[in-house]
């Protein structure tokens, strides 16, 4: 999936990257090797950002700041005839351990807090010079002493504490590395119709497979198998009141994988299948 890779280390640590990557696929996790957090302009493509409780649209020329966490890309088919397409980004990686120093911050400040997990973030007109030496520095890596690597580290940080509206910079590296705190029904209310199985869903949750099934039976009272289903039914039953909307686009935003795995369980719920269903609905109002 990974098509080029080049990387700019620093006491050990990837803190600058870019990567191209091909759209093959549908579905990653976001892997934080420690609990930094990072920035991400993507270049060229688009994707999805999955996190528990937000699903993010990042097209060419966005830029991303994010906590770490567990999150997923999502692909966005930009051409389905495109055979090539590919997703390509710059990013940059804050670690407490190494960022700490920088502004002498003491990490027990808490005035400022990021609001989202992972975010949009605007990059005129400061940060877009700021990728423009940053891939500068990507395409010659033997350029990127420790000075100077130290020194775009602290000038991102600044860009972005100014981005963000921070009161302080101490205060917003502080806040980079202060958990989002999550509440475990909202993670389920905000994945109901995404399509992620229950290994995904255990994943956003931050939870073994076995613990997330046990903890979704003690706040439902049921399988989560039997509730997300039964969920999308209900969104499905409800958008086939919408004429406008056709079969395929019903079972797509109701999270089914498949129009014939959608048909299937609607029949099964509810007697008729999907078109049948919908023609019934409009022969009962018409009898009224």
């Amino acid at each position: 999936m990974i098509l080029e890779q080049t990387e700019i280390k620093y006491k050990g640590k990837v803190v600058f990257e870019r990567l191209v990557m091909s759209t093959k696929f549908k579905r990653v996790p976001k892997v934080f090797s420690e609990d930094e957090a990072c920035f991400l302009f993507l270049t060229k493509g688009a994707f999805h950002l999955r996190t528990p409780t937000n699903l993010l649209t990042f097209t060419e020329g966005d830029a991303m700041l994010a906590k770490c966490g567990n999150y997923f890309i999502e692909n966005i088919s930009i051409n389905e005839k495109a055979d090539n397409e590919v997703i390509s980004v710059v990013g940059a990686f804050f670690y407490p351990t190494i960022v700490k120093d920088f502004f002498q911050t003491d990490l027990s400040l808490k005035g400022f807090r990021l609001q989202n997990d992972a975010s949009k973030i605007n990059i005129e007109p400061l940060m877009k010079s700021f990728v423009d030496s940053l891939n500068f520095m990507l395409d010659n890596p033997t350029l990127a002493d420790d000075n100077l690597i130290v020194n775009k580290l602290k000038e991102l940080l600044i860009l972005l504490s100014k981005s963000e509206k921070a009161t302080s910079i101490n205060e917003f590296v502080h806040s980079l590395f202060v958990p989002h705190e999550y509440n475990f029904k909202e993670i389920i209310q905000q994945s109901l119709y995404a399509n992620l199985a229950l290994s995904e869903l255990a994943y956003l949750c931050g939870l073994s497979l076995a613990t997330f099934k046990r903890k979704f039976s003690e706040n439902y009272s049921q399988s989560p198998s039997k509730y997300f289903l039964l969920k999308k039914l209900e969104q499905a039953e409800a958008l086939t009141q919408i004429k406008s909307k056709s079969i395929s686009e019903i079972a797509y935003e109701s999270g089914f994988e498949t129009v014939s795995n959608f048909d299937k369980a609607f029949k099964k719920q509810f007697g008729k299948s999907p078109s049948e269903y919908r023609l019934s609905q409009k022969d009962n109002y018409l009898s009224r």
